[in-house]
């Protein structure tokens, strides 16, 4: 690639990053949304894709961590005949990502912890690479928490630093074997060590049409997960938020005529209609092949007031 069209996506990124540090978990600069262009309705229909297990290779990690079978929901499938969780012994769910990974934790929170059987926990996780502090983090949270599930959901950070961390940028063809091997692969060996299963979400199609780039490396490479370690699950994300066809929409329009904000006016942070529809997945997928139970009507709840959908940003469709 062009030094020009490197320097263009990094300046992309630059600007995706200054929006997530400068607000935490929610913020966004003033870009008001797509044209409004009504789309087909996936608040009613949205589900994981068939399951297809896939085959640890000759390098792949021990399959002792976690025996593969077939489960109705997503690419790969959770270990085998899990525990059924109890409020004595809940089933215990990390989240784990940046500021768009924690506006998609409040519906699932609520939905899945009223009945006691289980315990969702967020862990602010930037990056997965190879940092001192955040493997701290980690090696402390499967210590103390030891979670069964980590759902993971990261992108825009990740993005922004991976040409350092391989020495050539996400464009390249050499990049994608050097970040799985020295990145992606250390970093699934570290979370599902003590046996935990992982649902991986792909980034969706964003406002910036540089950092959509990127994201497409990215998910390319997250959605080959399952492939080397049969643990994981691969959920991509963009027809739920983004509707049918490769176009960024903030807005969806169901099909009984109702809009639905899924994004910030940044162009990035979920606003709860959008995590709404995306946590619909995450606990199909839970309740599915964990026994994890959701409370009726949880799409109503309190957590919608949460701040992390700023009604500023988050105006309505």
């Amino acid at each position: 690639m062009a030094p020009a069209s490197l320097a263009k996506i990094g300046a992309a990124f630059l600007l995706l990053f200054g929006v997530s540090l400068g607000a935490g978990y929610a913020v966004g600069a003033q870009v008001r949304g797509d044209d409004g262009t009504s789309v087909a309705d996936v608040a009613s229909s949205a589900t994981l894709p068939p399951a297809t297990v896939g085959a640890p290779s000759s390098t792949s990690p021990s399959s002792s961590l976690a025996s593969s079978s077939t489960v109705p929901t997503g690419t790969s499938a959770a270990p085998s005949g899990p525990r059924r969780p109890t409020r004595a012994d809940p089933l215990r769910v990390v989240m784990a990502g940046d500021s768009v990974m924690a506006g998609l934790t409040p519906p699932v929170k609520d939905a899945l912890e009223a009945d006691g059987t289980t315990t969702v926990r967020f862990i602010l996780t930037p990056s997965i690479l190879r940092d001192p502090a955040v493997r701290f983090t980690w090696t402390t949270q499967l210590e103390q928490f030891n979670p069964e599930v980590v759902v993971m959901f990261v992108g825009t950070w990740e993005s922004g630093v991976v040409n350092g961390a391989t020495g050539v940028a996400p464009t390249d063809p050499r990049w994608r074997a050097q970040y799985e091997r020295e990145v992606l692969d250390p970093w699934i060996q570290l979370i599902t060590s003590r046996g935990a299963s992982v649902l991986w979400i792909g980034n969706p199609t964003v406002r910036n049409a540089d950092a959509n780039v990127l994201f497409g490396e990215l998910n390319a490479a997250f959605e080959d997960l399952p492939a080397r370690w049969p643990q994981v699950t691969y959920l991509p994300s963009d027809a739920v938020l983004n509707g049918p066809g490769p176009a960024y929409h903030d807005v969806l329009t169901t099909s009984t005529g109702t809009a639905v904000r899924t994004r910030q006016t940044d162009g990035l942070h979920l606003c709860a209609g959008g995590a709404e529809l995306l946590g619909r997945l995450v606990i199909a997928h839970l309740t599915t092949s964990r026994h994890a139970v959701a409370k009726a009507g949880w799409e109503r709840g309190d957590w919608r007031d949460d701040v992390v959908y700023p009604t500023d940003r988050c105006p309505a469709p």
